[in-house]
């Protein structure tokens, strides 16, 4: 039996400018009162989270920025992780002339160095406006304590950037391409699996009492840890090989667990 459902965000239930289908709404509404808890782990920060669950009209646990940030569905903190100062200043410092848009995410802000056509459109898809911060590579580990450190541009880039990453800091962070356009860097074993295991552990809940869809590469450590994983029909071919179904919806996998017999029924609520 499914005890915990996990969705990402971007690209999943999270469509262009915040868009969610009334499909998954309803499917997501329906499967938390017949007593299936959700938890929503995305790259995005906390606030962000609980900005989407409030607009879905429900309750759930959360895990932020890829698993550095960990809450349950009463608010309180779980989990919290950040970089070491000294190492944080390495990374800003390494990708400083890389041609592309780089943001560093603490617990509740994202700043960058300048203003461009580029951190405008960032901006625009976030719940929430990038600082922007002339001095912010001096202050990266001293008043700014980075959670998560992003390069921004184009597929190409990204790609090209992610090899660069693993190169150059590949035994001391966790990296991956969390969208096309962004590469994430993490404090070391730091993923959506790492931040979902500490959530299910304080819950008393097994990996494979969980279900989980997503749609980036950032997923696949959650999928890694659950026989009940769907991608998204638009993921990247080498993420969806990592899941067992493939669905279009967040809704479908609530339909297919629900025909398997895995989603707990409001008749059954009682006696579990």
């Amino acid at each position: 039996m499914i005890k915990m459902f996990v969705t990402d965000l971007d690209g999943t239930l999270l469509g262009a400018d915040h868009y969610i289908k009334n499909e998954d709404i309803d499917a997501l509404k329906q499967m938390i009162e017949d007593g299936t808890p959700l938890t929503v782990a995305s790259g995005r920060m906390d606030h962000e989270i609980a900005e989407v669950l409030k607009r879905v009209g429900v309750n759930g646990h959360r895990v932020s920025q890829n698993g550095a940030f960990v809450f349950n569905d009463e608010n309180t903190q779980i989990h919290a992780k950040t970089f070491e100062n000294e190492l944080a200043q390495r990374i800003v410092q390494a990708i400083d002339q890389e041609p592309m848009v780089k943001t560093v995410s603490t617990a509740d802000q994202t700043f960058t160095k300048e203003s461009n056509k580029y951190t405008d459109m960032i901006s625009a898809q976030m719940f929430h406006d990038i600082i922007i911060n002339p001095e912010l590579n001096d202050q990266v580990g001293k008043t700014v304590t980075p959670s998560k450190i992003t390069l921004h541009g184009k597929e190409e880039d990204v790609v090209r950037a992610a090899e660069m990453v693993k190169q150059q800091f590949g035994e001391e962070i966790d990296s991956f391409i969390s969208h096309e356009t962004c590469v994430d860097m993490m404090p070391k074993s730091i993923n959506k699996q790492s931040g979902l295991r500490q959530l299910i552990e304080s819950l008393g809940i097994q990996a494979d009492e969980i279900a989980c869809v997503g749609d980036s590469f950032n997923d696949v450590s959650m999928f890694q840890m659950t026989p009940h994983s769907y991608a998204m029909s638009t993921a990247h071919d080498e993420v969806r090989s990592y899941a067992e179904t493939v669905v279009d919806h967040v809704h479908e996998a609530i339909e297919d667990l629900d025909r398997k017999g895995l989603l707990i029924k409001k008749e059954q609520a009682a006696d579990i």
